[in-house]
Order: structure tokens, then sequence, then C-alpha cells
């Protein structure tokens, strides 16, 4: 058998090595757009940072390609997929065959059609190492900074440009930060706390010009005001990459469409990670492009690629982000038909959704512990309205909740 892969991030390497412990036998050929080996690109902005070291991003040592056998082509960035012909094409115009294709190549960061916002100097992405390297090697000549967009990357960026000393101002076009995260009223608490570091906001903003001078950009003007930056990061969010699906027949909406076998509209092809789409419970399609995601439908992929049926349970959906030191956890909807909420004295504020007497979702600010026991909770539909306020409480507990309430009967 011929495995092709195509990527080099979490879901491609836990196809490969699933693929490799089942069958020591046939070839694994991995192609990479990128040169360098297999990375983590959750902690890029800690490495910006400065918290990790180059080194602590990569997820395996040197050899492993090597160790399990693995065909490592770094730089064979994928262009054109052939179904009919089994093969798919690179940008060096080099064709591979393939038996079984996983298509693992993530997703692409967003940039918006702004002026001056793509090509200059010190305005960069922070969604590769080769990104992160980048920002790096302009940060000596920077002082102030803006950051484009408050979701997960945005914050991220935010954090590691303070702490490394720099002005930083953050534009948000909708009216509170963390827009698809958080509600408005826990969205403040945020803010708060990025204003506390100094981090000046512009909700209801939006980048018209990215201006540039001999030495780049120099500064971000928007309908208001002109913002000074001599570095910029654009963190308008991400998109499952379709680029080289084109011709290809393959079906695909927001990204690739998968059944709960990983399995594309071609039999012979799958599909894991940042870009697919897999549809819920309720039939909706779901892109969350998340790290376990990637890891657990990279793995599924695999067992149905040597023909060992298995079936994905369903995309995690929790998102946790630490901003400045405030952890910030959501899942679900934030819309029910009541609330149960909890807060301490020091900010912590915790929102649980209710629809029927079930957990439609939750918000969580200050105090995440018992994030994983409140999505089970909700995946498994069970009947909580009866633990009223101890629900949003941090202690609550797992085993509590999955035990039916019993009528006490004495001796």
């Amino acid at each position: 058998m011929n495995y092709l892969i195509v990527g080099n991030g979490p879901a491609a390497l836990s196809a490969a090595e699933t693929l490799r412990q089942q069958d020591g036998r046939s070839q694994i050929r991995l192609l990479s757009r990128e040169q360098e080996s297999c990375y983590s690109p959750c902690p890029l902005a800690e490495y910006v940072e400065g918290h990790l070291t180059r080194a602590q991003l990569f997820l395996r040592d040197a050899n492993f390609y090597t160790r399990l056998g693995l065909d490592f082509r770094p730089g064979q960035p994928v262009t054109r997929i052939d179904p009919v012909q089994h093969q798919v094409q690179t940008l060096a115009g080099n064709r591979f065959d393939y038996d079984r294709l996983l298509l693992a190549h993530g997703a692409r960061a967003v940039v918006p059609p702004i002026p001056g916002l793509a090509g200059t100097r010190g305005v960069f992405e922070l969604k590769t190492l080769a990104d992160a390297d980048a920002i790096l090697a302009r940060l000596p000549e920077a002082r102030q900074a803006v950051v484009i967009g408050s979701g997960f990357i945005g914050l991220e960026a935010v954090q590691a440009l303070v702490r490394r000393g720099l002005e930083v101002s953050l534009l948000e076009s909708r009216g509170h930060v963390l827009p698809a995260m958080l509600d408005e009223e826990m969205a403040g608490l945020v803010q708060q706390q990025l204003t506390r570091h100094g981090v000046q906001l512009h909700l209801n903003s939006t980048a018209c010009e990215v201006l540039a001078d001999a030495q780049g950009v120099s500064a971000v003007r928007t309908a208001r005001q002109t913002l000074p930056a001599r570095l910029v990061i654009c963190a308008a969010g991400v998109r499952p990459d379709l680029s080289l699906l084109e011709g290809s027949g393959l079906a695909c909406q927001r990204g690739i469409l998968v059944n709960e076998r990983m399995q594309t509209s071609d039999p012979d092809i799958f599909a894991a990670g940042d870009v697919i789409e897999l549809q819920d419970a309720t039939g909706a399609g779901q892109v969350v492009p998340i790290w376990p995601n990637a890891v657990s439908t990279g793995r599924v992929a695999a067992w149905n690629m040597l023909g060992q049926p298995r079936c994905h349970p369903g995309l995690e959906a929790v998102n946790v982000v630490r901003v400045l030191g405030l952890a910030v956890a959501s899942f679900g909807s934030r819309q029910g038909d009541h609330c149960v909420r909890w807060q301490d004295g020091r900010g912590a504020v915790r929102k649980i959704i209710l629809q029927e007497g079930r957990i439609a979702g939750a918000q969580l600010v200050g105090e995440i512990n018992g994030t994983g026991v409140l999505h089970e909770l909700m995946k498994k539909r069970v009947a909580v309205a009866r633990f009223g306020e101890a629900l949003a409480r941090p202690g609550f507990s797992y085993i509590h909740a999955m035990e039916p309430l019993r009528t006490v009967q004495w001796a």
C-alpha cells in the first residue's frame, strides 16, 4: 500500500504514527509546504514572548522520520489533486502517486484586502514558525505595535508583544474582544485585563490602510485616527485551506466535507485536522481548528485508510485562552432559557447556559477549573437543573452529577 499525507502538523503526525504502528512495511510519504520538521503551532506566541525556546516547539526528535521509515519531503507545497490518476502535483511540478491519500494541510490565515496589509515589511501573521521567527527578527526595530483582530491568535500576540515591552494597540471590528467566544459582559472582564496592562483598545474599529516608509510599516490608519507602529500582526482569523481542491471534484463548503470515518467524497481520499468540516449531531457542519480535534481526526483517518473501520465521536469545541494571566474558557451556545451564575470577589465569573434543564453552553472567566466536566455533561445531555447554583461553582463534581438522586432510608 502506498500512503500519501499532505501536511506535517498534528493531524498528519498522528495519522503517520498510527499507520506505521499497524503497517510496518508500506510506504508512508509526507509532503509539507514548510521546511521545518513537525512542530506545535499552538505555543508560537509563547516563543515570540520568550517563554519557550525554538527547540521546545518541535514535537519529535531529529531522527523521528528515519526511525519510523517515513519519507518526509519538506518544501513541497501541493497545488493539485488528480483523483483519477491517484496523483498529487506540487508547486515544483513533481508528481506523487498514492493508493490512499490524507489531506491534513490545515488552515491559512485570513488577510483582509486592506491597502498595504499584504507585502509590507514589518507586517506579519502568526500562523507558522517562519512567521514567529520573522516577528522576533523585527522586534529590535519596534517600540509600538498594532494587532488586528482580537480572537485567540490576536490576544496571544498582544500578550507576547506586551511582555516584550512594546506599546500595543488592538483593533477589533466588533463591539468587544473574543466575539466568537464570549458575550459582551464576559468580554468586558478580558478588556479590563488588557487595559490594566497598558493595551490601547479600539473597538468597532477597522484598519483602512497600512502606511509605510523606507523602514517598512510606519502606522495603521483607521476611520478615526492613525496609530504609529513599526510592527503589525494581522490576526483576522483562519479558514481551511481549500486552494489545492480546484478541479479535484472533492465536496467542500467551509472545509473539506468528511464523514465520521474522515472519508471525503472520494473513497480513497481522507482528510483530517483544521481543513475539515464535519457534521455534528444536529446535522450542522462544524469547522473547529483546535489541537485535540487534529490529533483525533488524524488517528481515525489512519485506521480507515488501513481498512479498519473507526468512527469519530464528534469534534470537541472547547475554547481556552489565557490573556495576561487571566484564564478564559467557553463552549456551546450563548443562548438558552436559563443561566446559572457564580462569581467571587476577585473578578472571576462563571455562566452556565441551560436549555430545558440541560447545559447548552458555558463561559468561564478567571476560574476555568471543571470546564471539561461541564462540556461532558453537555455532550451526554445530562439533566442538571436540579443542581442549581452548585453547577456553576468551580468544585462541581462529575461523579456527583452522574449519580441519580436518592431518598435515604433509615434502618
